[in-house]
């Protein structure tokens, strides 16, 4: 890993003038055609209110990586390029530059010296930032080199976290605890909080954090010594704070607060929604608390907005899956089911296919408990078992809808189940989850809850299965031999992967030491032919159905996932970790 011994520090302060263009560098090295400039300049032009550079525009059409266009800037202004994602940086180093000033300047301090600092910067030609980064740093010569910009924001957010930046959360921490309990509780009860109050400011940041480290769910937990706070990220938990018991009820009230719940109800679980902006970004959060020993522990789950909903092909399907599960899709009747655990990417999957499918010429329901993206131009009804609005009671309703295309959330009941066959049966595209373990065993599942095997036969389009595994984070993934008692779990040798690049992060600022950085889905795609259903016919059992399914040549879930873990997708580790044998 590169240390900070290793960045150039001779580089100064840019000059102003600069005879040869970005766009002309660009195309020397042939990262762009002189056809894409041109767009590029016109759409520059076209734009009306203050000019953007003409390096933003090009990462926004696609035109360019962010890292060829701060190589080639670095190039033009005779700079040095820097990888951040290969430094480690000092956080109080760091933040000797104010976040605000930081932020807006889009400069990170990398280190000090008593003749001068060393910062990265995206816009070395920004003269009035630099200068700014002088004065609040008193610092009267500075050494540049260029970063790209999103690695800079990652670092200057690594910076100021909870688990960085204690000394600030300390100071939050301790003038919440200051405050009088009685007179904050009443505030907050009348919305009177301003956002320079400290509760309001410590759980902005936990908010904010959450969003910058791709947090799913956060957890914070009244326990006998104290508020507990973890991250979900990439599937697993992690501490990332504690404070004492004394803040507990503030916290959490303010969360209520913000999220339309009852704070003087602590006696029974609720439900609510938010929206918060980190970096400009709108995020949905979903609210659940719920009464505990030591008080109400409640759970954030960070959602995905709608128009963030990922393309099919960018899931993780295999080619021959991806082929057979959008062909699922095209047909105008029929059901696919898609099934796994909790937190397996099911959601995900189902909107990234209804966004696939969506037209003019479409009417798309969703039937969900909750709701959990808002997509536009489709309707989306939330299940209400209070009231009434079950699954089975609302999927009469919305088969009177005249729809095309009916999500169910979740089959929970042979009601469910007879009603989403029947539906699809008569002129409906359905698709729905179920909770098994593999792709047949959705199949037995539906004759399990009641319903009939030549309804299901007849019914059933593709069955599919799907797990999350971590990926080898980039900034640190090199190749690496998995360890024979790993492989040996997996039915494999070393001589078994002799052509495979198989890797694994070492671990780095980039993925918080773990090695992993994202995650991808794998899966097992049953195609419904009719040999399947014959056999669904004669001899509905999980096994034969395998076997059958097998002899089609579908790939299992292991299969899938050891081939990613091959091309070096993810690692052998998870594998075993993730998928049964």
């Amino acid at each position: 890993m590169t240390t900070l011994d290793d960045v150039p520090a001779t580089s100064s302060t840019p000059p102003a003038q600069v005879r040869r263009r970005l766009g002309d560098v660009l195309v020397e090295k042939g990262l762009l055609l002189p056809e894409d400039l041109d767009v590029a300049l016109a759409q520059q032009r076209e734009v009306e209110g203050p000019r953007r550079r003409l390096g933003q525009i090009l990462v926004e059409l696609g035109m360019v990586t962010e890292g060829e266009l701060a190589q080639c800037l670095a190039e033009l202004l005779n700079l040095e390029h820097v990888d951040l994602s290969r430094l480690v940086l000092a956080p109080d180093v760091v933040r000797l530059l104010p976040r605000a000033v930081a932020e807006r300047c889009r400069v990170l301090v990398l280190d000090k010296t008593p003749e001068y600092l060393l910062v990265a910067a995206a816009d070395p030609t920004n003269v009035l930032a630099l200068d700014d980064v002088k004065l609040y740093t008193r610092t009267p010569e500075l050494h540049v080199v260029v970063a790209t910009d999103s690695q800079i924001r990652d670092h200057l957010a690594r910076a100021w976290s909870l688990t960085e930046d204690t000394s600030q959360v300390s100071r939050m921490v301790e003038a919440a605890t200051d405050d009088d309990e009685d007179e904050t509780a009443a505030a907050q009860l009348s919305g009177s909080v301003d956002d320079d109050a400290p509760i309001v400011k410590l759980v902005n940041r936990i908010l904010s954090d959450a969003v910058r480290l791709r947090c799913s769910d956060i957890h914070l937990e009244s326990q006998r010594d104290g508020l507990r706070v973890r991250f979900r990220v990439d599937g697993l938990l992690r501490d990332v704070m504690s404070a004492p018991k004394r803040v507990a009820p503030s916290v959490i009230s303010r969360i209520k607060i913000i999220s339309g719940l009852d704070i003087s109800e602590r006696r029974v679980p609720q439900d609510g929604r938010t929206r918060v902006t980190v970096d400009g970004a709108a995020i949905d959060c979903r609210v659940s608390t719920l009464p505990a020993l030591h008080g109400e522990k409640v759970v954030i789950r960070l959602l995905t907005r709608g128009d963030d909903v990922p393309a099919l092909e960018s899931l993780g399907f295999e080619p021959d899956q991806l082929e057979v599960f959008t062909r699922a899709l095209s047909v105008p009747q029929g059901l696919v089911l898609i099934t796994g655990p909790t937190g397996s990417g099911k959601t995900n999957t189902l909107y990234a296919a209804i966004h696939a499918t969506m037209s003019p010429e479409k009417n798309i329901i969703t039937l969900e408990d909750p709701v959990e993206v808002q997509l536009p131009g489709i309707t989306q009804v939330q299940v209400n078992a209070k009231v009434g609005m079950t699954f089975s009671a609302g999927l009469r309703s919305v088969l009177r809808q005249d729809p095309d295309i009916v999500l169910i959330g979740e089959v929970r009941d042979a009601e469910t189940a007879e009603l989403a066959l029947k539906a699809s049966m008569t002129g409906h595209l359905v698709l729905t989850t179920l909770h098994t373990n593999s792709a047949v065993g959705a199949l037995t599942r539906l004759v399990d809850m009641g319903a009939a095997p030549f309804l299901v036969a007849s019914s059933l389009t593709a069955a599919v299965a799907q797990r999350l595994v971590r990926r080898p984070c980039e900034s640190c993934a090199d190749g690496y031999i998995p360890d024979e008692d790993v492989l040996a779990l997996l039915g494999l040798t070393i001589e078994d992967i002799l052509d495979a690049t198989p890797l694994r992060g070492t671990g780095c600022p980039e993925c918080g030491g773990t090695g992993y950085r994202g995650r991808t889905a794998v899966y097992e795609v049953l195609d419904v032919v009719p040999s399947v259903r014959k056999v669904l016919m004669t001899t509905p059992t999980e096994s034969a159905l395998g076997e059958e399914a097998a002899r089609i040549g579908m790939s299992t879930l292991r299969q899938s996932a050891l081939a990613k873990a091959i091309r070096g997708e993810t690692t052998f580790e998870e594998v075993v970790r993730v998928t049964a044998g």
